[in-house]
């Protein structure tokens, strides 16, 4: 299925902000894939190299000496330069290298800035980190390794990526937003929710400004950096306002452009050796499967790089040895299939650009001998014979390899290609066969011979299979190509699988796996573009078949916009609007934990009668912590295709009402809670003097307390809960 480009996507919050480290992943309730352009217009250096020119700014408009030190804005500075390859994690990071493709086929690239790590998702900075682990060339793998250096080296977005530099510094050291000077303790604004305040106030961090919370009245910390509701305020979220200074002064923009959510993580520099002149590559030639020689020209270049490339893949890399002053190199390695290919070089003992050429690998002319002495009909034998095998014994003097197939009249029931032969008996495995007669029909591989030799024989056995326990059943199509397929199926004690691929009711390709796991992959011809069923039922059991369709490179037509999450008392509510459909079916919701990992299908949406308009779909157990939910759109030829990914981080405790409220005797909590145990429960007054201290006891669902609040003096009283590692407050009034 296509999908309009232009997605709306937004998070769920509930609850109050706990004070946490960031653990490398900004803390925002907007979205999943919030971003900053990469195209900045002031104080910039252009970068180039990622097939597009790149302005690259300071945000501070001072040098990389001092990153994080505020300047007064000059009209006459010169913004610093940046590094262009640095170390972090192990492994060395290069402005503009490909890390790797998104599941949409969206580029990710190293964006390397002031000695800090980005992730420029195809033309924008990526502020969820995590999509490094969904590469799919698998650059980066889910094992503790590659996430200690995804969290610890890989910077969100900040104020260095912005598309405008608005910070600068007064002349007596306060610093600009946009114009605007923002004092230091300044408060912002005030977020309503989760029945507390949250006061938000400016805060000068090492150079740095940032957003420094407060939640409730009572909290006297100094430290509890969030900027994460600061963007709601300014929206007047809940009845959220802002101080009467920054009331239409302050926009998202600015907060998104002049706020740093959490300390940059910064790489070490790699200190460039730059090539006097070259290496630039001038001609290739002598090219075989297994080598070629190379010229070139340079001045001091006594090592080179050499890449060896099919369209953007490296299939070949490595580096010379001393030269010696010599500009003709004879490259060996390991043998390429015939096809184009490409040659880039650079320096070895040095820095320098990338040169390429192109050239081409000719298909190796290879002399097939005749067979020798067979293989014939009549020196050919088939035993052990079963139905779903078979011992082929043939005479010939020089045959090791053949393909064969199994033909019950003109139709291939089986076939494939044994492998290099030691002896001219081989035994052979296929998919179970009806009782009958078939032709055996064997071809010559690594000798020629006139024609295939065809031996008959005959299935004639009682099918002693027992019933399978359960399955196979097929749950979906994972992926499809020309070539491979990778299905999902669910049974018990499924040791082999026999497969067919129909078209028309017409099979075109069968075969039997051996499965390794719940989602096998297998491999066939190729298909050309179209639409296909795939059948399956068991092989080392007897089972009814179970069909799906899916598609080689067939787009699918349904159309959507608008897929956002939010949090609701139910759990986690998900919408979206089909814009317009043909042919469309279903929606499979999938989910994934905070890690982006483990996915799991929560239900299936089927199309309405109207086809178009808004769809719903309600989890009513999210995970605690940050959700990841992604629709898989199916055809009606069961084709599909994934959206883009949304995130919504639900509370513990939600919904959570005071009442009554001013109180005389009692006041009830009503809240819904996504776990169950014993809670700490305190009420303080507006001095923050705790009057009150319990234990609740929280079942999963809605709750329901009554606390006894007779003997408190007339006023302002607050009421804190701690459950699952989560607080909220609530404020009541006491009267007499």
């Amino acid at each position: 299925m296509n999908f309009l480009l232009k997605l709306v996507f937004a998070g769920g919050m509930a609850g109050s902000v706990v004070a946490a480290p960031h653990e490398g992943i900004r803390s925002t309730p907007f979205s999943a894939d919030s971003t900053h352009t990469d195209n900045s217009q002031s104080d910039v250096v252009v970068m180039s190299g990622l097939n597009s020119s790149y302005e690259i700014k300071n945000p501070y408009a001072e040098s990389a000496d001092a990153p994080f030190t505020i300047a007064s804005k000059s009209p006459s500075r010169t913004a610093a330069p940046l590094a262009t390859k640095v170390s972090c994690g192990g492994r060395t990071w290069e402005h503009g290298q490909l890390l790797g493709h998104t599941q949409d086929n969206q580029p990710v690239n190293v964006r390397i800035q002031d000695n800090r790590i980005y992730l420029n998702w195809n033309g924008r900075i990526a502020d969820n980190i995590w999509i490094l682990y969904h590469l799919k060339e698998g650059t980066f793998q889910d094992n503790p390794t590659d996430g200690a250096t995804i969290s610890n080296c890989v910077n969100p977005v900040d104020p260095s990526t912005a598309p405008s530099n608005l910070l600068g510094r007064t002349g007596d050291g306060q610093i600009t937003c946009n114009g605007i000077v923002m004092t230091n303790g300044d408060l912002l604004g005030t977020y309503v929710g989760g029945g507390m305040n949250t006061y938000q106030y400016t805060k000068y961090v090492d150079g740095m400004l940032r957003v420094m919370i407060k939640q409730g009245e009572n909290d006297d910390r100094t430290t509890n950096y969030n900027m994460s509701l600061l963007n709601f305020t300014i929206q007047g979220a809940n009845g959220s306002y802002m101080s009467a200074k920054w009331k239409n002064v302050l926009t998202t923009q600015m907060v998104d452009g002049c706020f740093w959510p959490i300390v940059p993580k910064s790489a070490t520099p790699i200190v460039e050796n730059n090539c006097t002149a070259g290496p630039t590559l001038k001609t290739v030639t002598n090219v075989t499967q297994t080598g070629l020689q190379f010229t070139f020209d340079g001045t001091g270049i006594s090592t080179v790089k050499w890449r060896i490339k099919s369209n953007t893949t490296d299939v070949r890399t490595g580096t010379t040895p001393d030269l010696a002053g010599a500009k003709t190199v004879n490259l060996t390695y390991a043998s390429l299939a015939a096809g184009n290919y490409s040659l880039e070089i650079e320096g070895g003992n040095c820095t320098s650009a990338v040169t390429k050429l192109n050239f081409t690998i000719n298909p190796p002319v290879v002399t097939i001998p005749d067979c020798l002495n067979g293989p014939a009909a009549a020196t050919t034998t088939i035993t052990n014979i079963t139905p779903s095998g078979i011992t082929v014994n043939y005479a010939s003097n020089n045959l090791h390899t053949f393909s064969w197939r199994i033909l019950q009249g003109t139709y291939a029931v089986a076939s494939g290609k044994t492998g290099t032969l030691a002896t001219n008996s081989t035994a052979l495995t296929f998919n179970y066969l009806q009782n009958g007669t078939y032709n055996f029909e064997l071809t010559p591989v690594d000798c020629k011979a006139a024609s295939p030799t065809v031996k008959s024989f005959s299935v004639a056995a009682t099918d002693t299979r027992t019933a399978c326990s359960r399955g196979p059943s097929l749950q979906s199509i994972l992926s499809s190509d020309e070539t491979t397929l990778s299905f999902l199926f669910d049974g018990n004690n499924i040791f082999a699988i026999d497969w067919k691929i129909l078209q028309s009711g017409t099979v075109l390709r069968q075969n039997r796996v051996a499965p390794q796991d719940n989602h096998p992959v297998i491999q066939f011809g190729t298909l050309p573009t179209g639409v296909y069923t795939l059948q399956v039922e068991g092989g080392n059991c007897k089972s009814t078949a179970s069909a799906m369709n899916f598609g080689v490179n067939v787009p699918l037509p349904i159309y959507i916009s608008n897929f956002k999450g939010a949090v609701v008392e139910k759990g986690v509510e998900l919408s979206w609007e089909v814009v317009s459909e043909q042919d469309g079916k279903e929606f499979e919701v999938l989910r994934y934990d905070s890690q982006m990992k483990n996915e799991q299908m929560l239900g299936k949406v089927s199309l309405t009668d109207q086809r178009v308009g808004q769809y719903r779909f309600v989890d009513k157990n999210p995970l605690l912590g940050t959700n990841y939910y992604q629709l898989k759109q199916i055809d009606t030829d069961g084709t599909f295709q994934r959206s883009k990914i949304v995130s919504v981080t639900p509370a513990t405790i939600s919904g959570t009402v005071v009442a009554p409220n001013p109180a005389q005797d009692y006041v009830d909590l009503q809240f819904s809670s996504r776990t169950s145990g014993l809670s700490n429960l305190s009420i303080y007054d507006v001095s923050g003097v705790e009057v009150s201290k319990s234990q609740i006891q929280i079942t999963e669902g809605k709750n329901n307390h009554r606390l006894n609040v007779k003997r408190f003096s007339t006023g302002n009283y607050f009421i804190k809960i701690s459950h699952g590692g989560e607080t909220s407050r609530l404020r009541f009034t006491k009267v007499n």
